[in-house]
């Protein structure tokens, strides 16, 4: 999380009001952790136990501050900052800078609020997540350099589905695949600097990667098994995604329901009122993502995914 918005507070409420996690482990700026932990004491957020970690100084070895990592990237035309490789880096390496985190974690991103939810436990004791992004849109460009640092770095062909991509903005992790991952990545460059240093390297090299795909991608392969997960038709048909900085359509009509254009963080408590009178005559959606880069709103139509496409609160689409 790069720092607390506005709907921060729902999407934390959220997580605990349906999976009730042990612990949350959020990542942050120094200046965004000390605003969270404040937040949470003085409001009362219905949350559970969280712990906030700085993101600046998460890796210990040398080189793998947040400054010096960024300073390995080399933008050039890149439509991304080094923020958002870092922010990569940290879901894949979680296990490397939290201490006493589960074998098997799952990393949800920070502006993606459960509504409609799906187990992320299978009633066979598997760990699930659910496909979220139809694979008919989104940059081709962009795919083509993902699946490509897939085939050449790790040496594995990239994970499929007939109808969604392996970007669901959530995953379960595994750490020894994760070591076996890295390792990999130093095969491939033949060094033994740190896997961060040689990610941001792959980053110029390729031009991007993905987190996710990469990852279900190599541990499918190397644990010879397809991770289980939900069709992009059990949920990911009626997720939304959109950009919302508080001042959106969705914003804007949710505080125009409410009665109170001065909610700044709504409860997810709030945000499910709205809900369930925005959507009284249609189905409410499993998901919401509520993009905070303003990139959202600049891409053409024709490189929008089709959740952006089709949400009622896209600002491109609000008449």
């Amino acid at each position: 999380m790069l720092k607390p918005t506005w709907c921060t507070r729902a999407v934390v409420e959220g997580l605990f009001a349906h999976y009730h996690p042990s612990k949350l482990h959020v990542i942050a700026p120094a200046e965004g952790c000390e605003a969270l932990e404040g937040m949470i004491a003085s409001a009362g957020w219905a949350v559970g136990q969280v712990q906030t970690h700085h993101e600046e100084v998460f890796f210990t070895a040398p080189g793998t501050s947040k400054a010096e990592l960024s300073e390995k990237i080399d933008l050039r035309n890149s439509l991304y900052s080094p923020g958002w490789f870092y922010q990569q880096l940290l879901k894949l390496g979680a296990w490397d800078g939290i201490d006493g985190l589960t074998e098997d974690y799952l990393v949800w991103d920070a502006d993606l609020l459960p509504i409609e939810t799906w187990p992320v436990i299978d009633d066979d004791g598997s760990h699930a997540y659910a496909m979220l992004q139809h694979n008919s849109k989104g940059n081709p460009d962009i795919v083509s350099r993902w699946e490509r640092w897939i085939r050449e770095v790790l040496k594995v062909e990239p994970l499929t589905d007939d109808e969604a991509t392996f970007v669901p903005h959530h995953m379960w992790f595994n750490q020894a695949n994760l070591v076996a991952l890295m390792a990999r990545i130093g095969d491939y460059y033949n060094s033994q600097e740190p896997w961060p240093v040689l990610m941001m390297r792959s980053a110029n090299d390729f031009g991007t990667f993905s987190e996710y795909w990469l990852y279900a991608s190599w541990s499918a392969s190397y644990t010879a098994a397809v991770p289980t997960y939900y069709p992009y038709k059990q949920y990911g048909s009626t997720t939304e995604r959109f950009f919302d900085d508080g001042a959106g359509p969705f914003t804007s009509a949710m505080r125009e329901s409410l009665g109170s254009h001065t909610i700044s963080s709504p409860s997810y408590q709030q945000i499910m009122t709205f809900i369930d009178s925005a959507y009284a005559s249609e189905s409410r959606p499993s998901s919401i993502a509520f993009e905070q880069s303003p990139r959202h709103i600049k891409k053409s139509k024709d490189n929008m995914h089709l959740e952006e496409v089709r949400s009622k609160w896209h600002a491109a689409t609000v008449q």
